[in-house]
């Protein structure tokens, strides 16, 4: 790297900190557009060379979204941004998520407006926890490990895709893919009264796809709820994002220390044992997602209703629905329904028996 390089490097990241990271939000008006006009000329100055990227020309035809290595991977295993993409060559656009971790921006390529990415910046915490990987000489960010094992090949096309990151002095971006025409699952439901069963049964499929391939990937997400998930309109493609408290999954059960996603979605045996594990939290989660989608409200407010409150089901709902609501909410993890049986349930097979009834009978003879 060259002397005028590494200088340019160093301007770009003190100038990069100090927007995402100091000015207030800028979600409408002259901040918006100073932050846009900032990357504009910031992007045009910088080649970034402190990215995990290898800097090529611009190629000359329109940048494609399917072919760059990720770190630590060979070509046989790319994927993501085209390898030796600049990203002086995106514009930085509106604010379109926030929370505790930090901001989310759009980003579209100058050249073709289409193709944009998301990019989640965050600052760096003396909470943060990091893992080793394969191919990596320092310890990597957990959300950045756990979500490197989910984007091996073959992908889940149900869990937000990570292109690539990067690492500048005290903050974090993470560069996602950018899911057009999409709300969270939260705002859907606020929006959409009385989600028929059919709906349901197609935005569930999709979750259930997703929480077994994290699982089947050795990955616990932790933190599954309504705002974590993306629902693409018209057609209800659903995808899993922030993975922010994922965990990787071993022969070791969690300690209930370890549960750091939101206290609503907590399974009981997180507060009543010193122990628990992801696949009967998974199945919790399922049945605490289905119950809000059919409900448009929480299934339970507190640790007090997790322990103990009853759930009210709404006349309307079928008895499959119902017993399977029922069956992923038992709050005795060892009689809950398993992570592989309910995809199987008869809600989703109409055709099929209940599993669980089948074994009942099974066990009664």
């Amino acid at each position: 790297m060259n002397v005028l390089s590494t200088v340019a490097a160093a301007l770009f990241m003190k100038m990069f900190l100090f927007v995402f990271f100091n000015l207030e939000n800028p979600k409408k008006g002259r901040k918006g557009k100073r932050v846009s006009a900032f990357f504009k000329r910031a992007w045009k100055a910088a080649k970034l060379p402190f990215l995990h990227f290898t800097p090529q020309p611009e190629p000359e035809s329109e940048p494609d979204l399917e072919s760059v290595c990720l770190p630590g991977q060979g070509p046989e295993e790319a994927s993501g941004l085209t390898r030796g993409l600049d990203l002086t060559q995106f514009e930085v656009g509106d604010l379109i998520g926030e929370g505790a971790f930090g901001q989310v921006y759009v980003a579209s390529h100058k050249r073709s407006k289409r193709v944009k990415v998301a990019l989640k910046c965050m600052v760096k915490s003396q909470q943060d926890r990091y893992l080793d990987i394969d191919g990596h000489s320092t310890p990597v960010l957990a959300e950045v490990a756990m979500m490197l094992r989910l984007m091996k090949a073959p992908r889940c096309p149900n869990i937000i895709r990570l292109h690539n990151w990067l690492e500048i002095e005290d903050n974090f971006v993470l560069i996602l893919e950018y899911a057009e025409s999409c709300q969270t699952l939260l705002q859907y439901i606020k929006d959409t009264a009385d989600i028929e069963e059919n709906q349901a049964r197609q935005l569930m499929r999709q979750l259930i796809r997703a929480i077994m391939f994290c699982s089947e990937r050795g990955v616990f997400h932790g933190d599954i709820h309504t705002a974590n998930i993306l629902v693409t309109l018209p057609r209800l493609e659903l995808k899993l994002i922030d993975f922010g408290c994922a965990q990787p999954i071993t022969q070791k059960p969690f300690n209930k220390s370890d549960y750091r996603g939101a206290g609503h979605g907590m399974p009981p045996e997180a507060l009543r044992c010193r122990v628990f594990h992801a696949n009967p939290a998974y199945v919790w989660t399922i049945g605490i997602m289905l119950y809000e989608i059919m409900h448009g409200r929480l299934a339970f407010n507190n640790r007090q209703s997790i322990m103990f409150g009853a759930i009210q089901i709404h006349p309307r709902l079928s008895t499959a629905c119902v017993d399977l609501i029922s069956q992923c909410l038992i709050r005795n993890p060892a009689k809950r329904l398993q992570l592989h049986q309910v995809e199987e349930h008869c809600w989703f097979n109409p055709t099929t028996p209940n599993p669980v009834k089948q074994l009942y009978k099974r066990r009664k003879n």
